[in-house]
């Protein structure tokens, strides 16, 4: 294998469990692109893939930032609602500009992911617990502040955004590819990625090479709380509106989204472009299914059970590889 693209997948993720990603990502493609070449393999589909996977993606990217360091944040698309909210009221009710309330809106997603961190890193509070909790604080907040409706009468100036396209290409996934830049550069590359990481995987060993522990977890669900704002700002822009319970089960479908791409639970490991590449091939499998005219109770079922087959492979495969004889290499 060339030195270069060695290092390059080890950027990525060079695990096995990346390259059966990828394997089953393409296969999903050409799969439903000999079912129904018309419909899934179309301009308008493929379109469809592109819009609707950036605000998921994203969205995952920030849960398995904390599950880097073996965490968790339920409260990530609370605060991508109550981001889009508070956004949309400054342009609605306030008559502020787009750049502004945008602003506005990352700012309270930063706002909420200092709190998660400070109850996490400096409280000891459990992730699982302080993030549910704050979850249903940000879901309230944004309850009240909506009065329970959704905020309409967007400018189209903020919601044309969701349907600008650069070189043939929708503006929000280029949006997507960048902020999975950053992290990806974040992660690998900077002090405080290697301290993720290193918390993740050995707290104690951390606490004892003087890693200030509670600063990382802060900074990590800071970031966490910056990408969720990002998420809620593009879904607000695709949907012309804020609500306060949009995306319900996008908390479920980041963790399954970042399990799939071979994230340790534990922590220790994350691998940036298998995040993307797993939010990319569920949108195709649920969009090549229905193409099929497939119910979409059908469409949850099948990706359960993408999960749990890639989830017994990446458990098994380790395992499997080892029993294998290996080559002899002579000289």
């Amino acid at each position: 294998m060339p030195e270069r693209f060695r290092k390059l997948l080890l950027t990525m993720g060079g695990r096995a469990s990346f390259i059966r990603l990828l394997v089953v990502a393409v296969g999903i493609v050409v799969v439903f692109g000999i079912l129904n070449p018309t419909v899934f393999l179309s301009g308008q589909n493929l379109q469809y893939v592109e819009l609707a996977s950036p605000e998921v993606a994203i969205l995952s990217l920030a849960m398995a930032l904390t599950m880097l360091t073996a965490g968790i944040d339920l409260s990530v698309v609370s605060i991508a609602n109550l981001s889009g909210v508070v956004a949309a009221l400054i342009m609605t009710n306030g008559h502020q500009s787009p750049g502004l309330a945008m602003l506005a809106g990352i700012g309270v997603a930063l706002a909420c992911g200092a709190v998660n961190g400070l109850l996490v890193g400096y409280k000891h509070v459990p992730p699982i617990l302080a993030t549910l909790a704050t979850g249903q604080l940000f879901s309230g907040l944004a309850l009240v502040a909506s009065s329970g409706t959704v905020v309409k009468g967007l400018p189209e100036s903020f919601t044309r955004i969701a349907l600008l396209t650069v070189a043939g290409v929708p503006l929000i996934f280029w949006v997507m590819l960048i902020v999975a830049v950053i992290i990806g550069v974040v992660v690998a590359k900077t002090p405080l990625g290697f301290r993720m990481r290193l918390v993740g995987a050995n707290p104690t060993a951390a606490d004892f090479s003087g890693i200030r522990r509670a600063r990382v977890l802060l900074a990590t669900y800071v970031m966490s709380g910056a990408l969720g704002g990002v998420a809620g700002l593009i879904i607000s822009a695709r949907a012309g509106g804020a609500n306060s319970d949009y995306g319900s089960s996008y908390v479920l479908l980041a963790v399954v989204i970042a399990v799939l791409a071979g994230v340790d639970p534990e922590g220790g490991y994350l691998t940036v472009a298998g995040v993307v590449i797993a939010a990319i091939a569920m949108q195709l499998l649920g969009a090549g299914l229905l193409s099929l005219s497939v119910s979409s109770h059908v469409v949850n079922i099948c990706q359960g059970l993408l999960l749990v087959t890639m989830v017994l492979l990446n458990t098994w495969g380790t395992a499997l590889s080892g029993l294998l004889p290996r080559r002899r290499v002579t000289a």
